[in-house]
């Protein structure tokens, strides 16, 4: 391959381009701030973090009911923000109110940035840990530009947190694993997201990192129910549950567009709601098999983070491009190798990067093809894990002694 050609294709050249050319017209439909702190929808800029700051705020002023009463809980945060606001579902698990009351006690835009930028300090943390010194900088500068750091930003989402739950609990599975579990527990915050989690460690017989996990969820479910008591739940169970359902099986408006599961995937091809599931399912039981063998092919925590998370995204049927952070993070860790990157692997990386952002005009045109190319990511996680390649110098994988140096079989 010639110097121009392998130039045209080096990923850490055209991403930053790419991101800015699909980027634009999304912002300048969805997210464009049209005076007063809103945007051309209509929403508080930061739309999404809506629910983690007026959600403790009016739940704790009138009464834990309203969560779960649509018209109730719209009206008290418009009240919040002294203007009526577009439809907003409040969607988390009803521990959270502890977690976000801290920041409902700010004003909105200052807890909007110290919910973003803290978070992506984190998540860049965790991410950069597994990257040479020299190549952090321009590492830092493609994950600041990464699509799905910059839907996250735009949009006050929750993925930057999903991710350090996620890869750091990976990351630390042999060293710390009890810390890991703790992370792992939290990660019950969107458990979605975790589907692939428990047959991982059973898999690894990471004892202790599933009695953390477990005993951590466990204390956010009780403490809950001893401050709220039954009802809150029920409710919770009888009503936000099965609207969001209803928001995937009636697969209309903003929300489809971005979604990047195989469910979502097979709806815009014309599949019906229970033809969708059985593809998802299709796909989810082989890729959840796969991922639990290959993480015991590898003793490299990021190569096991790579399995799990792109296996993760595959075994969900509800998955967002917001919740692909942690995919960016594996991605990068590959584009900031001193390993040179073949023209196919570099074109399956760049596809998977700018996925977040492409999905939006694909789903939006009938073409789910996002999930196809998650699947090729997924293939070569499990290749590479299978491939049980010795660490060296010129990888960007392990880096971190104190996340990878000690052995599995001395710390489970």
């Amino acid at each position: 391959m010639s110097d121009a050609s392998a130039s045209v294709l080096n990923p850490r050249t055209l991403l930053p381009a790419l991101t800015i050319l699909l980027l634009g017209p999304v912002v300048m439909a969805n997210y464009w701030p049209d005076g007063n702190g809103v945007d051309v929808v209509g929403y508080p800029l930061g739309r999404d973090f809506i629910n983690v700051w007026a959600g403790p705020r009016v739940a704790f002023a009138h009464g834990l009911w309203v969560l779960s009463d649509l018209s109730a809980y719209n009206a008290a945060i418009s009240a919040e923000f002294g203007r009526l606001l577009p439809i907003h579902g409040w969607s988390y698990p009803l521990f959270t109110l502890f977690v976000f009351w801290p920041l409902a006690q700010l004003p909105y835009f200052a807890a909007l940035a110290i919910w973003t930028v803290g978070l992506f300090a984190i998540f860049a943390r965790v991410t950069l840990s597994q990257i040479e010194p020299a190549t952090r900088p321009l590492a830092l500068l493609l994950l600041v530009l990464a699509p799905a750091t910059l839907i996250n930003g735009i949009g006050g989402q929750n993925g930057f947190l999903s991710a350090v739950l996620l890869i750091g609990g990976v990351l630390l599975l042999d060293r710390r694993p009890l810390l890991a579990g703790v992370l792992f527990g939290l990660l019950i915050y969107k458990p979605h997201l975790g589907i692939v989690l428990p047959f991982v460690l059973l898999a690894l017989g990471a004892w202790r990192t599933i009695a953390a996990a477990a005993v951590t969820a466990v204390a956010l479910l009780a403490v809950s129910l001893a401050a709220f008591g039954l009802e809150p739940w029920r409710a919770y169970f009888q009503e936000i549950g099965p609207y969001q359902i209803y928001l995937i099986e009636r697969f209309r408006g903003f929300g489809p567009t971005m979604m990047v599961s195989v469910l979502s995937g097979a709806r815009t091809f014309g599949f019906s709601q229970q033809a969708a599931l059985a593809v998802q399912a299709a796909v989810a039981v082989p890729v959840v098999i796969l991922a639990a063998w290959a993480v015991r092919q590898t003793a490299e925590p990021a190569r096991r983070a790579f399995v799990v998370v792109s296996a993760s995204v595959l075994a969900t049927p509800y998955v967002f491009n917001y919740d692909l952070p942690a995919l960016t993070a594996v991605i990068l860790w590959q584009l900031c190798s001193r390993e040179a990157l073949t023209p196919g692997r570099a074109i399956l990386l760049l596809l998977a990067w700018i996925a977040p952002l492409a999905a939006m005009y694909l789903n939006r045109w009938g073409l789910g093809v996002t999930p196809l190319v998650l699947m090729a990511v997924f293939a070569l996680a499990v290749r590479d894990a299978a491939a049980g390649r010795r660490e060296r110098s010129g990888l960007a994988f392990s880096r971190m002694p104190a996340l990878s140096g000690a052995s599995a079989a001395t710390s489970r």
